[in-house]
């Protein structure tokens, strides 16, 4: 099948082996974990991002998947070739370990949403049966297919650490195992509840802080990796998470259905990318103080 390939389109195989390899490092089980989930934010926001954009821009007159199913498919891939590289097969158990735990915490809120919803096709009815939860799953198991082509494209860079891969996962890990606890032990949402709302402000918080203390203790050139990491998170709520902010506004204008706590939990992200920076700015003013002493 790949000579067929090579006979038929020999200029994209050409272009694609003149593409360069991107490298990444050996870290230890832990931190190549984090690369591996810093390599799935990425993947999967950009993704996101173009997918979200090209939807908006064309008329689909045949069913396409969601981007966020093809952004899950991009982000499975990423994580476990890096995984691959950066730590091999310990990392890649212990990247999977923590999807099946994020699962599994998730289980009790899939349950009651089946229990509330379960009885109508629309809202339940491919989610609350076996075989629909398997077919919700075939983004991540496709990933696993091409992250198999992928990781022969990668290959091992110097040194011991990736802190951009790092800190993205370190934030991405906080974000997506902090909400399925929050989830787990919170329950569903309460309307004008401001539990859930300060809840999530201080995940994204905590979140950004995290990336902050990974970034000064494991990068070189601080500024330009928190600044990478930041920028796909301020790209996804600027394009994605607030135009429909603005349209809700809009229509929620002289009435009360967004509350303070409410529209401070939609800015999540400006709190998160704020503790990050605020967390670098602290580091660099001890050092200097440490250096003028």
């Amino acid at each position: 099948m790949l000579d067929g390939l090579r006979r038929e389109f020999p200029e994209v195989i050409t272009f694609a082996r003149a593409l360069p390899h991107p490298r990444v490092a050996r870290a230890s089980p832990f931190w190549s974990m984090m690369a591996a989930f810093g390599a799935g934010f990425f993947a999967s926001g950009i993704v996101t991002i173009l997918v979200s954009l090209l939807f908006r821009l064309t008329t689909r007159e045949t069913p396409l998947p969601a981007p966020f199913e093809l952004a899950g498919l991009a982000g499975t891939a990423a994580a476990l070739a890096v995984a691959w590289v950066g730590g091999g097969r310990t990392t890649v158990a212990g990247y999977l370990g923590v999807l099946a735990l994020e699962r599994l915490l998730g289980l009790p809120g899939q349950l009651r949403f089946c229990g509330e919803f379960g009885g109508f096709a629309v809202l339940g009815g491919q989610l609350c049966s076996v075989g629909g939860y398997l077919i919700a799953l075939w983004p991540q198991l496709l990933g696993v297919a091409v992250a198999i082509a992928l990781a022969r494209w990668l290959r091992t860079g110097p040194g011991d650490r990736n802190p951009t891969l790092e800190a993205a996962g370190i934030y991405a890990l906080v974000q997506t195992l902090g909400g399925t606890f929050l989830n787990l032990i919170l329950g569903p949402a309460t309307v004008g509840s401001p539990v859930w709302p300060i809840s999530f402000l201080l995940l994204a918080i905590a979140g950004g802080a995290a990336v902050g203390y990974t970034v000064v203790r494991r990068a070189t050139r601080k500024p330009r990796t928190l600044g990478i990491v930041v920028l796909v998170i301020a790209a996804e709520f600027a394009l994605l998470s607030l135009p429909p902010l603005v349209s809700q506004l809009a229509q929620a204008r002289g009435t009360n259905l967004i509350g303070p706590v409410e529209l401070l939990a939609y800015f999540s992200p400006v709190f998160a990318i704020g503790a990050a920076t605020i967390v670098l700015y602290m580091a660099a003013v001890r050092r200097i103080d440490t250096m003028a002493r």
